[in-house]
């Protein structure tokens, strides 16, 4: 298997967990990989020649239990790499991806092993992102998208998309994981959102408040 495919895989496996559903859309996966879906359809149909994903017309791609398999271990390994770069070499957590995505392939899982227990088997990654144990289980997907609630939710952000162009916005905002804030308007017609936390008030777009994650505190 090739590294494309590994991404496709791991890409099936990521959406099915946030969106919590067992099927997923040709048009979704386009939309999170940034390809056409020509591209998609084709490389779906090479994936489902080696048994690793199922195509339902008119319904969805679906993971086979081989699929399965190899999108859990490409996760745990690219979040656990994750955690390495950023709480062991200090690297922010807007550069760590590429890197990550890199080692994810060329790690043995008694490397991935040692370096899991070395980190103290962390359940999360940098960016919220839950990382699979080596029997697969992993904690649950947690919060629901910003752009989802409502004016005056208050919310701690729990994950992020692991996103750099989002990620370094973040930053410059001063919008960091487990900050807590209120939402005190929005503006259905320009994608407006106002967010306000003890000291400041935020505005962030629709399209961003779809890639950040929260838990309702009230």
């Amino acid at each position: 298997m090739n590294r494309a495919e590994e991404d496709y895989i791991k890409t099936i496996y990521e959406l099915t967990v946030e969106k919590r559903q067992s099927l997923i859309k040709s048009n979704e996966l386009s939309e999170r990989l940034g390809f056409s879906d020509q591209s998609v359809n084709e490389m779906v149909k090479k994936l489902e020649a080696k048994n690793l994903v199922a195509f339902i017309p008119y319904k969805g791609i679906s993971l086979t239990s081989k699929g399965k398999k190899v999108a859990i271990r490409m996760v745990r390994s690219h979040r656990i790499w994750e955690v390495f770069l950023t709480t062991k070499l200090d690297f922010p957590w807007e550069s760590v991806h590429e890197d990550a995505e890199k080692l994810e392939h060329a790690t043995s899982d008694q490397v991935l092993l040692r370096l899991y227990e070395y980190l103290g088997k962390p359940k999360f990654c940098q960016h919220g992102n839950p990382i699979p144990d080596f029997e697969g289980n992993m904690e649950p997907t947690n919060g629901d998208a910003i752009d989802d609630m409502i004016i005056g939710d208050v919310f701690e952000i729990t994950r992020v998309l692991d996103f750099k162009e989002l990620l370094i916005h973040l930053n410059q905002q001063n919008i960091k994981l487990h900050d807590q804030f209120q939402i005190i308007d929005k503006d259905q017609f320009s994608g407006i959102i106002k967010i306000k936390d003890e000291n400041t008030t935020k505005i962030i777009s629709s399209k961003i408040a779809k890639m950040i994650f929260g838990k309702k505190v009230r």
